[in-house]
C-alpha cells in the first residue's frame, strides 16, 4: 500500500499545477498536457473555428496540442497567454516551426489582466485555469473585454464533486460546479450559449485510467 504523500508534497503539486515552473513544471506541463489533451480537444471543437479567426488560449502550458487547433481551419492566427515564464519557453520551443511563421506566439500576462485590445479576439478558451483565478469576476470581465461581439468563449474544467475527492485540490483550487460556473460568466456580463456534462476517459501520470466529470461551457458577447 502507498503511503500518502506528505502535506507539503501536495502544497508543492498544487503550486505546479497553478503555475508550473522550472525543472518540476517542465514534468508536470507534460502531465498535463497528456491528462488534458481530450478536454483541450473538446474545448477546440466547441469553438467552431472558421477561417481567419484570431484565437486565444488562457493557460496553454507546453502548447503541444497547438499544431492541432491549427489544422482545424485556414488563416488561424493563434495566442498563447501564460502566467509562467517556464511555460512561454516550452511552448515556444515544442512550437518553433509554427512560431516562425508569424501565425502562432507566446506570452507572458498578469494573473489579473490580458495586455490586448478590446475586441480583439473572435475566439478565447482555458481548460482548467479557472480553479486558480484570483479574482474570477474581475478576471472574466477581462476575458470578455478582449472577445469581439458574437465571439465565443469556451471554458473547459473538471467538477468541484470530482476535484474535491484530489488530495491537493484543498491547496490553491477554487472549485467549481456547473452553476457556480455559469453563475460567474453570467455576471461578468457574458450570454451563455451551452453547457455540456461530459465524461473524460483519460490516465494518470502512473498510466491509471480516470474517468473524470467535465464541464464544458460556451459563451458569447452582445
Amino acid at each position: 500500500m502507498k503511503e500518502p504523500l506528505s502535506e507539503e508534497v501536495l502544497m508543492h503539486i498544487a503550486s505546479q499545477l497553478s503555475k508550473p515552473e522550472g525543472a518540476d513544471g517542465l514534468i508536470t506541463a507534460e502531465r498535463m498536457a497528456h491528462t488534458n489533451h481530450n478536454m483541450t480537444l473538446a474545448a477546440i471543437e466547441a469553438l467552431a473555428l472558421t477561417e481567419g479567426d484570431t484565437v486565444l488560449e488562457i493557460g496553454p502550458g507546453n502548447g503541444s496540442h497547438v499544431s492541432q487547433l491549427m489544422s482545424k481551419a485556414l488563416g488561424l492566427r493563434y495566442y498563447g497567454a501564460d502566467i509562467s515564464d517556464t511555460m512561454v519557453a516550452e511552448a515556444a520551443n515544442i512550437n518553433k516551426e509554427l512560431l516562425d511563421t508569424g501565425k502562432v506566439s507566446f506570452e507572458i500576462t498578469e494573473a489579473d489582466k490580458l495586455n490586448f485590445s478590446d475586441s480583439f479576439f473572435d475566439k478565447i478558451f482555458t481548460v482548467n485555469t479557472l480553479y486558480f483565478w484570483e479574482e474570477p469576476i474581475l478576471y472574466a470581465q477581462e476575458v470578455l473585454r478582449v472577445l469581439k461581439p458574437g465571439g465565443i468563449f469556451c471554458m473547459a474544467i473538471a467538477t468541484e464533486e470530482f476535484m474535491k475527492q484530489l488530495p491537493f485540490t484543498k491547496y490553491r483550487f477554487k472549485l467549481y460546479d456547473a452553476a457556480a460556473a455559469e453563475n460567474l460568466l453570467v455576471g461578468a456580463g457574458f450570454s451563455m450559449l451551452n453547457i455540456s456534462a461530459q465524461k473524460d476517459l483519460t490516465s494518470s501520470h502512473t498510466g491509471e485510467l480516470v474517468n473524470r466529470d467535465i464541464i464544458v461551457i460556451t459563451a458569447t458577447k452582445h
